[in-house]
């Protein structure tokens, strides 16, 4: 029984240590006319959750929680809108609603309206509407006695597509057609109202992108074919096209993600910039040669290996691989009579001595970190047996902005300081209390924190009751 329960905390203790928590770095998307309600801060943990809530009269679609499944954030919900119908509307489609009322009026969205035409008109489309986030299509009502019209006039890049007449009666209609990629706006059927054609439609123009355009930012088509490839592109109005970065590119404002989507709203159509995240060719290593291929630009997680020169020892990992625009850390091929080469470099830290060729086995150099970055290890590395002993690791600082803290409601509890941001380092704790006016939120994390290699967590505060 003993050693089972033995080997069970071992395997929890493996399991813990080879685990790190991974984060989501961007702060969660924002929505249109809603907003969090739970407190942001720097980055949040794997699994962390964050609240929205629409603002009044919206109705909220989808979850109204996103989760953090690092590195990304689950997708937001979306606010849709109410519909608002004004008398001045209904005045000029000579409606009213179905109980008679012809006052301005706010529908929730997905809520079905019924109207009814006024005195002394008639009309020839449904009088039942709903309204979809937003916008509802009013009917219109026409007189139903009058004079006759004419033939209607052409609209702007579009058509009548129905045969035409010399006149037409009251409560006649035609049928106009847009031109292709361009959007209609309104109901496609105009109607005779005595002698005037009302509810003609508009024809929105497209949103064009060239392919000068998108070779610049670093783009293409989702879905493109290469038999469209030296085409623009047409979007129509309301409608929306994928894109994804050029294989080695990522988005420059969201390094995570690859693919995006623009819609045509009749504004300027920004592109955004795709950056490269290829690595230029792999670093050499003294005495030691490349297998493959060399080549200008490689992918991410791209992989090349190494071999040593006769007569000296590869050490480390044969290979390294393209992430981030970096290499992982390259191998070392020493000599086999025990003597190392230059030691390896620190993240964030210095070697004190002057740096050799070549070390004998017993020689040693000393590591520093940087400023308020903490060492974790030995600053003292041995060559031994042509390898240098393990090196130390210098852990991130905490930054704890002004930003943060104002967000959270919060102020450092013993310390004041008048810079942006203040600096501590791993390791250190950190002791917080609410502003006035403010009081502990029950769901807040603890009030006094360890900064642990660049991460802690930020206690939040509400306001006092």
């Amino acid at each position: 029984m003993k050693q089972n329960c033995l080997l069970c905390l071992v395997s929890i203790l493996l399991w813990t240590c080879g685990c790190s928590q991974d984060v989501c770095e961007e702060p969660p998307p924002d929505i249109d006319f809603g907003q969090t309600v739970s407190g942001q801060k720097a980055k949040y943990l794997e699994d962390e959750r964050i609240q929205y809530k629409c603002n009044l009269g919206y109705i909220l679609e989808g979850s109204q929680w996103v989760i953090c499944v690092a590195p990304k954030w689950t997708p937001p919900p979306k606010c849709l809108a109410p519909c608002i119908i004004t008398k001045q509307q209904l005045s000029a489609n000579k409606l009213m609603f179905s109980d008679g009322r012809r006052n301005s009026q706010i529908f929730q969205n997905d809520h079905t309206v019924q109207f009814q035409c006024r005195e002394g008109h008639v009309h020839s489309a449904p009088l039942v509407r709903k309204c979809v986030d937003g916008h509802i299509d009013l009917p219109s009502c026409f007189l139903e006695k009058g004079k006759n019209c004419s033939k209607p006039s052409a609209i702007e890049n579009g058509n009548i597509s129905t045969l035409l007449k010399r006149t037409y009666r009251p409560g006649s209609s035609v049928e106009f057609e847009c031109q292709q990629y361009y959007s209609m706006i309104g109901e496609s059927r105009a109607f005779c109202n005595d002698g005037k054609w009302i509810n003609v439609p508009r024809c929105l123009d497209p949103c064009t992108i060239s392919v000068d355009e998108m070779k610049k930012h670093n783009i293409e088509v989702k879905w493109r074919s290469s038999e469209t490839g030296s085409q623009n592109l047409f979007i129509q109005h309301g409608h929306s096209m994928e894109f994804i970065c050029k294989p080695g590119f990522v988005l420059a404002t969201n390094p995570s993600q690859s693919s995006f989507e623009i819609q045509c709203d009749g504004k300027p159509v920004i592109l955004p910039e795709c950056k490269d995240v290829t690595c230029p060719p792999p670093p050499q290593v003294p005495n030691g040669r490349i297998k493959d291929n060399k080549t200008e630009r490689y992918l991410p997680q791209e992989k090349v290996s190494y071999y040593c020169d006769e007569g000296y020892s590869l050490f480390g990992s044969p290979t390294v691989t393209c992430l981030k625009e970096q290499w992982t850390k390259e191998p070392q091929c020493t000599e086999a009579g025990g003597k190392c080469g230059p030691p390896p470099p620190l993240d964030n830290g210095d070697i004190l001595e002057i740096l050799q060729v070549k070390y004998n086995p017993g020689e040693v150099v000393t590591y520093k970190c940087q400023l308020h970055y903490k060492m974790e290890g030995s600053p003292v590395v041995h060559c031994n047996n042509g390898h240098w002993s393990k090196v130390p690791t210098c852990l991130d600082p905490c930054t704890i902005t002004k930003a943060d803290m104002k967000y959270n409601h919060i102020q450092l509890r013993w310390k004041k300081y008048h810079a942006e941001n203040l600096f501590s380092m791993s390791g250190d704790e950190i002791e917080f209390s609410c502003r006035t006016g403010f009081e502990p939120d029950p769901v807040s994390p603890p009030f006094r924190v360890s900064c642990k290699n660049g991460k802690l967590k930020y206690p939040k505060c509400i306001v006092a009751e």
